[in-house]
């Protein structure tokens, strides 16, 4: 946004205006007139550095509560299948022990796991790693000297890959058999290198690609010759030098023992993978997978400080002192739409939730002092995440339950909060028939096992999955939270389109326009004004000029009296 400068630092002065020919200062005279208007924008110059102050207010009041909102938003949950979300309620963490002392469990395992994972402890002990396949072949001298050798070798590691008939010929050496074979390893799981003993001494070392699986050479006589020419096979088809074998993993969990060709294991545990380091018999590992407090701990600490950022702001607006009048910084001192938002916040932070454990947040350790900042005390919210996560959620994030593990609520947008009890009835085969609400069977339409509630009904946004096989009455309560109510609250201000403090800002910067084109019209109304009393003067000074001529004229020929 331009700003004029201030007209109090103008003037005026024309290069048509010829002064001088009299002792009149008419300059100053047309400088004064041009000063008395433009006086004027003075005080609108004045009156738009206040707006733009105001707009500036109110740009920081957006930042700061676009900040809150995403603290907020942070701390919400969408009411869905768990396996769907991503918020911080849905989170999960491993925490591994060891049952010997001398042991670190992390060397032993380690964990990954998603918020898929159900919560619970596992007991685990690693008694052998997969292993990587590897077999040596006879020495030669030199490696890049041609083995004179000439066929074909097929060879494959394991059941996920394909035997491929690899040629090898005359001119070829040790580095340039392994290159070949490594050309196919994408294909046959297998790859080549020269092991350099000594001096003297260089080895071709085949590995499978993937721990647990057996390289094998096909039964094809060629195939089988050039392995043992390469001194792979022995004479009878068994290895000539294994160096190391194509073992399984062996662990077990809680006492069953499982078998895996990797040492990486994802489909043992639901939502975990583990990767095993090290054989540990006779040492058992303890993992527990808990709801992730840490996190959710990270997020409201990160709300409390958004909250308290605004608070400042709040105090600074509102700074008054008796006799004084209001605080220089108070920019929106008394201003409505800041004390609307005010009152929204401290509306949302006195919101309760229906549990027995933690359903405001004083339950959980956050008070306000005396200056309405929010306080955590650190070792109750602590003790709230860890002892009861559930009803912290519910505390601040909108959610779904019923009374039946026959039904969840899958989905709810928000747009109904509230208890109804929903009468489902079954036909023989256990396929909904009909599904109402005191009666009402046209508040929910029915898709398979899927309850949608009816586009402009009152449960519009709540679908229910009912995976029962048999007429039941359930009792659904879908409630609101603290943050949930706190973001659609703040929403109306804070919208960019269409929200209150978008509108004022639009109107404050029409304010500055108008404004403005006021300071431009008295600049230029001034400076017209000055034109013509520039004009005026200018011919005045003329015809005194002349009159002073004349005088002179008469006084040379009647001579002077004196």
């Amino acid at each position: 946004m331009s700003t004029i400068n201030s007209a109090s630092s103008s003037s005026y002065a024309s290069s048509s205006y010829v002064s001088g020919l009299t002792d009149l200062d008419t300059a100053e005279l047309v400088q004064d007139a041009y000063d008395a208007k433009m006086e004027v924008a003075d005080n609108v110059e004045a009156e738009i550095d206040e707006v733009e102050l105001e707009i500036a207010a109110f740009e920081d009041l957006q930042t700061l509560l676009e900040a809150l909102e995403d603290a907020a938003e942070d701390l919400t949950a969408a009411t869905e299948l768990d396996s769907s979300r991503d918020d911080v309620w849905v989170g999960k963490s491993a925490y591994l022990s060891s049952s010997d002392a001398n042991t670190d469990a992390s060397d032993v395992v380690g964990v990954l796991v998603d918020d898929t994972a159900e919560t619970g402890t596992y007991t685990l002990e690693i008694t052998q790693l997969a292993t990587a396949h590897k077999l040596g072949g006879d020495t030669t001298t030199d490696s890049t000297t041609a083995m004179s050798l000439t066929g074909t070798i097929s060879l494959v590691a394991g059941d996920d890959y394909e035997a491929v008939d690899i040629e090898i010929t005359a001119d070829m050496s040790l580095d340039d058999i392994a290159d070949a074979i490594n050309d196919q390893k994408s294909t046959t799981g297998v790859s080549a290198s020269v092991l350099q003993i000594s001096d003297e001494e260089f080895m071709l070392v085949l590995s499978a690609v993937d721990t647990g699986q057996e390289i094998t050479f096909d039964s094809d006589g060629a195939d089988t010759t050039m392995a043992q020419s390469l001194g792979l096979l022995a004479a009878d088809g068994s290895y000539a030098n294994e160096l190391v074998e194509a073992d399984q993993a062996i662990f077990s969990i809680d006492g069953v023992e499982v078998t895996r060709s990797s040492n990486t294991v994802d489909d043992v545990i639901d939502g975990v993978t583990l990767y095993l380091y090290a054989e540990e018999e006779g040492t058992e590992i303890t993992l527990e997978i808990e709801e992730d407090a840490s996190s959710a701990y990270s997020a409201i600490e990160a709300f409390v400080d958004a909250y308290n950022e605004l608070r400042s702001f709040v105090i600074t607006n509102q700074a008054y002192e008796a006799g004084e009048g209001a605080d220089e910084d108070a920019v929106l001192f008394g201003d409505s739409l800041l004390s609307s938002v005010s009152s929204t916040v401290y509306d949302a932070l006195s919101f309760t939730s229906d549990s027995d454990t933690y359903a405001s947040l004083a339950s959980i350790g956050i008070t306000l002092d005396d200056s309405n900042y929010l306080v955590i005390d650190s070792e109750v919210l602590e003790e709230a995440l860890v002892s009861d996560f559930d009803a912290v959620a519910d505390l601040f994030s909108y959610s779904g339950s019923t009374d039946s593990d026959d039904l969840l609520v899958s989905e709810a947008d928000g747009s109904y909060t509230g208890t109804f009890t929903v009468d489902i009835v079954t036909d023989a085969d256990g396929n909904i028939t009909s599904a109402s609400v005191n009666g009402d069977d046209s508040l929910f339409t029915i898709n398979g096992n899927k309850l949608v509630g009816v586009e402009g009904g009152a449960y519009e946004g709540v679908t229910l999955f009912f995976g029962g096989d048999s007429s039941q009455s359930v009792e659904v309560s879908i409630t609101s939270g603290l943050a949930y109510d706190l973001t659609n609250s703040l929403d109306k201000y804070t919208n960019s389109s269409d929200g209150l403090i978008a509108n004022r800002l639009e109107r404050l910067e029409e304010q500055v326009d108008d404004l403005e084109e006021e300071v431009e019209d008295i600049t230029a109304d001034a400076e017209e004004y000055a034109a013509k009393l520039t004009e005026r003067y200018s011919a005045i000074e003329a015809e005194l000029y002349q009159l002073q001529l004349l005088r002179e004229q008469l006084d040379a020929l009647w001579g002077d009296d004196d």
